[in-house]
């Protein structure tokens, strides 16, 4: 009898993951992904025991994927947070199954806005964006939110197919974004 093939639980995630990039969170369940990973449903349910199980470990995955996206985007333009913006939009025009997955599915919801505030991974954009702005803590979170909705717009539009914008247009109307929200935030300062 030959030895079975073990198949482990980062190469069933890893195979999710691709259906969902392929085809949408709607073609993932036992029986397509056991067809992606050429073997029964027997597999998938010893290394997780339910489908939901599952997918909170590709949720937990492209989590992550997307959170190393925005941190390179943080690093490779001359202002950071503009870099993490635009890789934000990139990922949804890129990615538009998983930017579902994150923000257009249960995965999202009951968390409000302004827990995006207190992320660890926003925290040292918040940070940056006092340093540069010479704006209080708090302000500096409100001008965040304001960006990231924004972002989060575009990104939307952009995952959904419903617009087209050409990156040009996308940098100047965030640095507008964060011009007049930096510009209102500093009235008030004063």
């Amino acid at each position: 009898m030959p030895p079975k093939v073990r198949i482990s639980e980062q190469a069933i995630v890893d195979a999710a993951i691709q259906i969902i990039r392929d085809e949408g969170e709607g073609a993932l369940h036992a029986r397509s992904l056991a067809k992606a990973l050429g073997c029964s449903v027997q597999p998938i349910f010893h290394n997780f025991p339910s489908m939901e199980h599952l997918r909170e470990a590709v949720y937990q995955k492209v989590d992550s994927l997307f959170e190393e996206q925005l941190l390179q985007g943080l690093e490779k333009n001359a202002i950071p947070f503009l870099g993490m913006g635009l890789s934000y939009i990139d990922f949804a025009r890129r990615e538009k199954h998983l930017f579902r997955l994150l923000f257009m599915s249960d995965g999202f919801r009951g968390k409000q806005v302004i827990d995006l505030a207190s992320d660890d991974v926003n925290k040292p954009i918040i940070s940056i964006i006092s340093q540069m702005t010479q704006l209080t803590e708090k302000q500096s979170e409100q001008i965040f939110l304001g960006i990231w909705l924004m972002v989060h717009g575009i990104a939307s539009m952009l995952a959904t197919n419903e617009c087209s914008l050409e990156d040009a247009q996308i940098s100047q109307l965030l640095k507008h974004t964060f011009t007049g929200l930096k510009n209102e935030y500093s009235k008030e300062g004063t």
